[in-house]
């Protein structure tokens, strides 16, 4: 069996759960509870070689080629002892919570919703324990995060706020993690866990390896709720039950924990991350402690003790040593199994009495004496009272405190915190068992014991610090080796786990710990008095985080406020005056010097690229330019415009280069297709502009424009082909078996940066469907214009009969570009736009103004286009190597294209590829026919009129001269004739009034 298998078993429970939650509704945490179990036994079968040293590894290309050294992208799995510890952690408790969800669930529609959630968590977690790639890595943690939001918010109001807390602190935490694999993978030039946490590139880079320690800690911190970010986790406590047993002692918490276990290998002697992981945790796990002890609520206690004991393991993994590693594997252990009892017996005692706070409950262990007596056990355990599992990693802790490699005064003062915090420990531990179970005056009479089915999952995990107890010792290899892997080596930890290693400075600490908390237990009500309803504190976590998005919100207003307008130019404006100042001052420096800009070899300017025909694109551009400027007309700035893009058409040709010139050519012609559906819904005339306004936009332009020219002068001509397009004219047609470089570099060697082209495609195009839809929609008759005739279809004759010659012609032309694009000039692209022209002229030649399509075929296209890409790119997973030097490579990978020879033609994947690229392209050329044509236009209700502007007419609606549209320019006789001669059937109109407006 594969390593992969062990995810996919999870997936699998993922999709039945549906089906499982039909069939057997609050019970379907039964099978599912088996198959987590199932899942857990290859590890297990596993285990002995892994413990030896031997990880269980799985691999498959991801991504060819994707790294600046040419380094693949590996989608890897790997099973050390470390993984393997948490994977079957996760597995285990996971089930224990499942089972016991099975009677904690009332059932219903909750169920659902609840199951798939946990599952897809489940998923998440042993993906990212077991990921050895730092990408996979990175989806996984933000999907534990995604998960844990839904499944806090899924409680209802009361979890709302705490989930959004939750997902902005921990999305943080993700964007330092991604900040820091990003700069790692770079340094190492692998997205490899294993490679970059061993690699020899970090003895260069000191410096950066510090600042790498420090935002893996943060991330670590925010994962496991430590100071600052602790006081997201008491908030989720708003969730189910069951959610607070997994999510919070067994899987998100302990996430941050594997990431700083796995990481110290590389950073365990870096100083920074020993200084911040000792402070803070040992910080937290007082200041939480304390917190602890104020709370009433059993389940804000109970959260505040996890952020605690995981303050006590950040601490201890600062130490570094590798007896501070086994210390902290096994008190992650020793937490996940008391904790995960107590939340779930918490949700016990309140299915059973109706509450959970401690001023409410009452003498409840005489009626509840088995959930009592396992209450009892686990909170024995979470105060490290022998002869507990929690005893013996408290020992562990504080014997790895001795040990490590720290100055006297600091050792001996971090001992002192250490049973400053195991003294409040053992006191908010016993506050959970006499708070619950045993205070308080109620009358308990109609308070019955849970049901087996119900406390007896809750109990097992708590109830196994117990045994274990007694005989930790079979543990010494797997967590010897769990520490191997954590400091990256090979049978050098060797420990022996024991209830009694003599009389020494842990035990008489704990004894110490015992005695004071024993006394803080008989004077419990005191020390309540004292603590509870106070404000430690003047401020809040959450008092802090309000405040951060308070103040970003109103920095954020201000930034916008820049922007704040559907004027072009003020979106414009600031982009280019930053781009003058940069690019300008650079540009200036480098032609005062010569040509040369510090740090970059600029070489000799070639001679020889300067032809007459480079003059006649410059003057065309400047002439359309020019004319856009100063025309007062919509239309005519469309024309000129176009003809400024035929002028860049043009130069593209002169430098050889058909496929882009071709490209831009269809563009242009398409544009100014749309651009006329727009203007058409706008005043014939632009607005008249102020001349302060226009002074600034002057301004602005001439110093882009100067900036532009001075920077080409000065920085274009120095050298020839660069060295990677002399490789891909080189290289490309031996590796793609395609003569046309241009089209093999779109879908084959940069077939990755084309799907996210290719996406953004898509959204466009929703989002133009989105911007239109967004106004209302009224129907245009064109009154007051020459349309309104009795046989219309008469003015479209000549249209027709062209586009039943071209239309055709058209298809078979784009047909042909696409079929012939990997070994000439042509292509999906140029095929699509192509196609698109057809459409469009289809549509300018119909004799009714409709839409050339339904309103769901363009979204089809798009979609079918971007899935057959992704289809495409999934089949490069079943390739092999070429044979060829410069090949693929051996491993199949996503995008990488399979090739046959059919009939002396060679097919390849990458042609359907570049399908989904022409159905996209194609569907986001109907998307805007669709949305900008048709008779349907956005605009006012109001019908459309001619108005009087500058001694000729435009349109108006209610919004104004500026707003609709009609077919102005005809006088005003025009007008009276084709609305009262016309002989057509006039009934239902209203008279059009004309209107006079000053512009």
């Amino acid at each position: 069996m594969e390593l992969v298998a062990i995810p996919l078993f999870v997936v699998l429970a993922l999709i039945l759960v549906p089906l499982l939650v039909r069939l057997l509704d609050r019970n379907a945490g039964w099978p599912l509870a088996l198959i987590f179990i199932a899942s857990a036994i290859p590890l297990l079968r596993k285990l002995p070689d892994i413990i030896d040293g031997n990880p269980w590894t799985w691999k498959v290309t991801w991504i060819k080629d994707f790294l600046p050294n040419g380094a693949d992208v590996i989608f890897s799995l790997r099973a050390d002892a470390l993984s393997t510890f948490f994977a079957l952690l996760a597995l285990s408790i996971g089930a224990a919570v499942f089972i016991y969800s099975t009677r904690y669930l009332h059932g219903g529609r909750g169920s659902m919703s609840f199951y798939l959630l946990m599952t897809a968590f489940m998923a998440a977690v042993v993906t990212l324990v077991l990921a050895d790639d730092v990408i996979l890595m990175f989806i996984s943690w933000e999907l534990v995060s995604l998960a844990s939001f839904f499944l806090i918010a899924r409680s209802g109001p009361g979890g709302e706020l705490g989930s959004m807390r939750t997902i902005i602190l921990t999305f943080f935490g993700g964007l330092t993690l991604l900040t820091s694999l990003g700069i790692s993978a770079g340094v190492t030039g692998t997205t490899s866990l294993s490679g970059i946490i061993h690699s020899p590139e970090w003895a260069h880079h000191p410096a950066l390896l510090s600042v790498i320690a420090v935002l893996i800690a943060t991330s670590a911190c925010t994962k496991s709720a430590q100071f600052p970010f602790h006081f997201w986790l008491p908030e989720a406590m708003a969730a189910d039950t069951p959610v607070s047993a997994f999510l919070h002692a067994a899987a998100v918490v302990k996430a941050g924990i594997y990431l700083l276990l796995r990481f110290s290998a590389l950073f365990h002697d870096d100083a920074w991350w020993r200084s911040v992981l000792i402070i803070v945790g040992m910080f937290t796990a007082i200041m939480a402690a304390l917190f602890a002890l104020q709370k009433n609520d059993l389940k804000k206690l109970t959260a505040y003790s996890t952020v605690s004991q995981l303050g006590w393991i950040v601490c201890t993994i600062g130490i570094g040593t590798p007896l501070a590693m086994v210390a902290a594997v096994v008190h992650t252990l020793a937490h996940a199994l008391f904790k995960s009892s107590l939340f779930m017996l918490i949700g016990v005692v309140g299915h059973q009495t109706g509450t959970r706070d401690i001023r409410r409950l009452g003498p409840i262990w005489r009626v509840m004496p088995w959930t009592f007596s396992m209450a009892l056990i686990a909170a024995t355990s979470m105060a490290a009272v022998p002869p507990l599992f929690g005893f013996i990693s408290k020992e562990g802790m504080l014997d790895a405190m001795m040990e490590g490699e720290l100055a006297t005064p600091a050792t001996a003062f971090l001992l002192i915190c250490a049973a400053v915090g195991a003294i409040l420990t053992f006191a908010y531990s016993y506050r959970y068992i006499f708070g619950g179970f045993v205070d308080g005056t109620r009358d308990v009479s109609d308070v019955h014991e849970a049901p087996l089915s119900l406390w007896l999952p809750a109990a097992i995990p708590g109830f196994l610090s117990l045994p274990l107890g007694f005989v930790p010792g079979f543990m010494d290899s797997f967590v010897d080796a769990a520490a191997d892997s954590a400091l990256s080596t090979h049978h050098a930890t060797h420990t022996h786990l024991a209830l009694f290693h003599g009389i020494n400075v842990p035990l008489m600490i704990s004894a110490v710990v015992i005695g004071v908390g024993v006394t803080c237990v008989v004077f419990r009500k005191a020390i309540a008095r004292v603590l509870v309803g106070k404000e430690l504190s003047p401020f809040t976590g959450a008092h802090v985080l309000q405040g951060v998005i308070t103040g970003g919100s109103r920095w954020g207003k201000v930034g916008g406020s820049m922007a704040d307008s559907v004027s072009p130019t003020r979106h414009l404006a600031l982009p280019f005056l930053a781009v003058i100042t940069l690019a300008g001052s650079v540009a200036i420096g480098a032609l005062f010097n010569g040509g040369a800009i510090d740090g970059v070899d600029m070489g000799s300017r070639v001679g020889g690229i300067d032809r007459p025909l480079d003059y006649v694109a410059l003057v065309t551009v400047i002439i359309g330019v020019a004319i856009a400027v100063v025309s007062r007309r919509r239309l005519s700035a469309v024309i000129a415009v176009s003809a400024a893009g035929v002028g860049v058409t043009l130069q593209i040709l002169t430098l050889g280069s058909p496929d882009v010139a071709l490209t831009q050519i269809l563009v242009e012609l398409l544009t100014t297709v749309v651009l006329m559906l727009v203007i058409r819904l706008q005043p014939r005339e632009f607005t008249e502009r102020s001349a302060r306004r226009d002074r600034w936009a002057g301004t602005i332009a001439v110093l882009m424009g100067l900036t532009t020219t001075v920077g080409v002068i000065a920085l274009v001509g120095y050298h020839g082909k660069p060295l990677i397009s002399q490789w891909y004219l080189t290289n490309g047609p031996t590796i793609s078996h395609g003569n046309n470089v241009v089209n093999t570099i779109l879908v084959e060697f940069r077939a990755f940066d084309t799907m996210g082209e290719l996406s953004v495609l898509g959204m466009c195009g929703v989002a133009i469907a989105a911007v239109v839809l967004s106004v209302p929609r009224v129907r245009d008759d064109i009154r007051g214009s020459l349309a309104a005739i009795p046989r219309p279809e008469l003015n479209s004759l000549p249209m027709r009969w062209m586009a039943k010659l071209l239309i055709p012609v058209l298809i078979l032309i784009s047909a042909a570009v696409f079929w012939r694009g990997h070994n000439h000039p042509g292509g999906g692209f140029i095929a699509a736009l192509i196609g698109g022209s057809a459409l469009m002229f289809y549509y300018l030649s119909r004799p009714a103004d409709k839409a050339p399509t339904n309103n769901r075929l363009p979204y089809i296209l798009v979609g079918s286009g971007i899935s057959l890409a992704v289809l495409a790119g999934l089949a490069g997973y079943l390739g092999h190597a070429s044979g060829e030097e410069g090949g693929y490579g051996s491993r199949g990978s996503f995008l990488q294209p399979l090739n046959a020879h059919v009939g002396g033609e060679l097919l390849t994947t990458a042609q359907i590829f570049d399908a989904g690229v022409y159905l996209a392209v194609l569907g986001l050329v109907a998307i805007a026919l669709l949305q900008l044509g048709g008779s349907i236009r956005p605009g006012a209700e109001a019908p459309l009129g001619p108005v009087r502007t500058h001694g000729g007419f435009s349109p108006v609606g209610s919004n104004g001269p500026d707003y609709t549209p009609s077919t102005a320019g005809t006088d005003r006789d025009t007008v009276s004739e084709s609305t009262s001669d016309s002989g057509g059937d006039t009934s239902g109109r209203k008279p059009v009034d004309t209107v006079e407006v000053e512009e």
